[in-house]
């Protein structure tokens, strides 16, 4: 990782996330991840970052690697389906990472995820984050709907609002 990247994360305002996502954008999207899991048996999961961490610098760790940690940080490995669905977002490099368990990654292919990640991607670049967040919950939640869809016990196992950080 070059110094120029690592000042860059380590100078950012701290005012950064709350830019992108006000109150009401939060409580949008936590409705948005409780609406898209009543159809279906997986779990979705958003962080969003607005800079690595000094650790994960130090590391060398880039945003999928980033996001590998808040996979399992988060308990998004341990889902009884192993439907689990984690939408990272890395604001200050204008990284979206989609990581999903192995019961439904084997099921839906990468250009799915690729499909939503661009959508989303769009989205932030066009000033809409909310709307490209709330866009990829309802598509990831149509893909956990198609394979893995509710049933009798549908327990709530991770919680729905997003995880700022």
């Amino acid at each position: 990782m070059r110094a120029w990247h690592i000042l860059k994360h380590l100078t950012a305002p701290g005012w950064l996330l709350r830019r992108h996502f006000a109150k009401a954008d939060l409580d949008a999207l936590t409705a948005a991840i409780a609406a898209a899991e009543r159809g279906h048996r997986g779990e979705i999961c958003v962080v969003i970052e607005a800079t690595l961490p000094f650790a994960a610098l130090r590391r060398g760790l880039d945003s999928r690697a980033r996001a590998g940690e808040m996979f399992a940080l988060y308990g998004v490995d341990r889902t009884r389906a192993a439907s689990g669905v984690l939408l990272y977002v890395q604001l200050l490099d204008r990284r979206l990472e989609i990581l999903a368990d192995r019961g439904i990654a084997g099921r839906v292919a990468q250009a799915e995820w690729d499909a939503i990640s661009a959508a989303c991607s769009r989205d932030f670049a066009a000033g809409r984050p909310c709307t490209g967040l709330i866009d990829a919950v309802g598509r990831i939640g149509a893909l956990l709907a198609e394979h893995f869809p509710a049933a009798g016990d549908n327990p709530d196992e991770l919680a729905n609002r997003p995880r700022l950080r």
